[in-house]
């Protein structure tokens, strides 16, 4: 959501579009077009120039709307423009899932042996409780670049997370994401409550974790690597060992 209205807002403002409780639906029509005009923002240099997919077309538009829908709720404006405008379709994907070679050529990428200074420890220690936190729950982008560390209870091998809706939950830890997550927190030496930082030791944002898995993918070899391929792998991996179909729906 707040990458959408990020987006949203620097072309409103670049446009010198009037307030929010003026805009009219040919101005929504207008930016839905220059999203599927403008360049990709992630990826690699020569992707740059790809134009937006379908979906992510259509995810901005679900965002846009829910987002006025905010607005007339609160009385901040009088109408949602985006009632007058046909949701955008697109082809549905199958979504890959991350192999057993795309995963160990991702845990090789995190392995501590290969750090050599101060900095490069504290980065593969990092990367690799993401990236073992990914494999063992099906934990969302956004929930995972909202964790806390007092969101992570060692004892109970267990993470918070703070789901769709403002809906809380616990995700239960396997025994090496817990020790990767133990890992990490001995090397991380911050007060901040966030738990994912920079080596700036600044908090690192959900957009930076995002291209975090874009450039390890792109250097282990799996293309297009992002959150959701991990979701759909473990929920592929969790229903063939027999997990009920039932609770994945409350993941």
């Amino acid at each position: 959501m707040e990458l959408a209205l990020c987006l949203f807002t620097d072309y409103a403002e670049a446009q010198g579009w009037p307030e929010v409780s003026r805009l009219t639906a040919s101005n929504i029509e207008d930016y839905l077009v220059y999203l599927r005009e403008r360049p990709r923002w992630f990826g690699k240099r020569d992707r740059q120039k790809t134009p937006m997919s379908d979906s992510s077309v259509e995810t901005n538009y679900r965002r846009l709307k829910t987002f006025f829908c905010w607005l007339v709720e609160r009385g901040h404006v009088s109408r949602n423009p985006l009632n007058l405008i046909k949701h955008p379709k697109f082809e549905e994907r199958v979504i890959p899932t991350v192999g057993e070679k795309e995963l160990l050529a991702l845990l090789e990428l995190v392995n501590p042996r290969h750090a050599r200074t101060e900095a490069e420890k504290f980065r593969v220690y990092r990367n690799r409780a993401i990236v073992w936190l990914l494999i063992d729950t099906p934990i969302r982008r956004s929930e995972l670049g909202g964790l806390r560390v007092d969101d992570v209870d060692l004892d109970a091998a267990m993470v918070k997370v703070m789901g769709k809706g403002r809906r809380e939950r616990w995700m239960p830890l396997g025994e090496t994401s817990l020790v990767a997550l133990w890992d990490y927190l001995q090397v991380r030496r911050s007060r901040l409550s966030h738990l994912w930082l920079g080596e700036d030791s600044r908090p690192l944002a959900t957009a930076a974790i995002y291209i975090l898995l874009k450039r390890l993918g792109e250097r282990a070899g799996v293309p297009n690597l992002h959150t959701h391929r991990f979701r759909h792998t473990f929920a592929i991996t969790y229903l063939r060992n027999g997990g009920p179909e039932r609770y994945l729906r409350n993941w």
